[in-house]
């Protein structure tokens, strides 16, 4: 209630009581009405109005815009002839569009939106969301927050990227002409039964309508899942530009991530790094598998990653997590690891796998000529849209 409403109250009180005039009295008793009306007004149309998200999750990839709508809607029979809506960005830059004042007429409904552009990867809540009115006359001004917010998850930029096969087998699903590896999820055709196909080929529904024997064809895949180690101990990058270099290998992986999965491929991750804002919580990891899903978890669980400042051995963490079935590919990623830890890496993996090292070019520290027959290493540059230089 504003200052003026206490003041016409006070009048009214006063032309009722000590003016024993009738004319005056009904002045008091309007200005009281005018005061009740005004109350009752603002009290239905803030019961009334329904604010509400059209979405409850937003994902982005970093540089890209995304629209935030927000349903404001009038469900009385009263029109409200100003109202401020303002939706709360936190840290993210709208340009000043997450604000509007608008007009509603009755049963009317209208919508507030605006974009945001993701500049930087992490997870972010946008709200609560803030509307202000008030009766015609300004007497009771309504400031209400509404508790409705949405995530975004800006993930890290994704680049034009080549897995170029040197030495060994590729990574992924390989089509391949030997019928020993086909897939029998992945169907090629019907083709007519031949003497000596398996039962198991026999297309029955082919079969009967077509009047004779039709067997199936899959095509034929051979599958290299990829185990992906991504180092973000604090102190194993140098201090001279840490942001820019972790940033650039969490790109890197994010780029593998993505390439991999287009590929129908299986991936898992295993990091050092901590999820920011739950430092105190066990590094993220996740087993390997395949499917969009499962690949976009990934990419969330990257998006929100930050260097971990206690001392961590990715080595170790893959140890712990990383079990190596015959033929997957160990993709590290992130500063220049020791013979040692080489050593012990290549040792765990064998003969099975093949060890893929992505080292973040630092200036400082390089991987040296250091390399075996397991072993590739490619440099990630520190710009530009080419990520990986071979090395060895």
């Amino acid at each position: 209630m504003k200052p003026g409403a206490i003041i016409l109250v006070v009048i009214g009180a006063i032309l009722i009581l000590f003016f024993p005039f009738y004319i005056v009295q009904w002045i008091g008793y309007g200005i009281f009405l005018v005061v009740t009306l005004s109350f009752a007004y603002s009290r239905i149309v803030d019961a009334a109005l329904q604010i509400s998200r059209n979405e409850t999750d937003l994902t982005a990839y970093q540089h890209q815009t995304v629209v935030v709508e927000i349903r404001i809607r009038n469900t009385s029979f009263i029109p409200v002839p100003l109202l401020l809506v303002t939706d709360n960005p936190g840290s993210l830059y709208t340009g000043h569009e997450n604000s509007s004042l608008m007009s509603l007429r009755p049963r009317e409904e209208t919508r507030l939106v605006y974009h945001i552009r993701g500049m930087n990867r992490g997870a972010y809540r946008i709200g609560p969301i803030t509307i202000r009115f008030a009766d015609p006359l300004g007497l009771f001004p309504i400031h209400r927050t509404v508790r409705k917010e949405t995530r975004l998850i800006v993930y890290p930029r994704i680049y034009n990227v080549s897995l170029p096969v040197h030495r060994g087998l590729p990574a992924g699903k390989m089509t391949t002409t030997n019928r020993i590896y086909e897939d029998p999820t992945r169907f090629r055709s019907v083709r007519e039964y031949v003497p000596g196909d398996e039962m198991r080929r026999i297309n029955w529904k082919a079969s009967a309508r077509l009047g004779s024997l039709y067997s199936t064809e899959w095509l034929p895949t051979i599958n290299y899942p990829v185990h992906l180690v991504l180092n973000l101990t604090a102190d194993d990058y140098a201090q001279r530009n840490r942001y820019s270099h972790t940033e650039r290998t969490i790109d890197a992986t994010a780029s593998l991530v993505y390439l991999l999965a287009e590929r129908g491929q299986e991936v898992g991750l295993v990091t050092t790094g901590v999820i920011k804002g739950r430092e105190d919580d066990p590094m993220p990891w996740v087993k390997v598998g395949a499917g969009t899903q499962h690949a976009v978890g990934i990419l969330e669980i990257l998006a929100q990653l930050v260097p971990n400042r206690n001392r961590a051995s990715c080595v170790e963490a893959f140890f712990e997590h990383g079990s190596v079935s015959f033929g997957t590919r160990v993709f590290y990623l992130g500063p220049s690891l020791s013979e040692e830890a080489v050593a012990a890496l290549t040792t765990a993996v064998g003969d099975r796998s093949l060890v893929r090292m992505y080292y973040t070019d630092e200036g400082i520290r390089t991987w040296g000529d250091w390399g075996n027959r397991l072993v590739r290493v490619w440099k990630i540059t520190e710009f530009g849209d080419e990520l990986f230089t071979l090395q060895s």
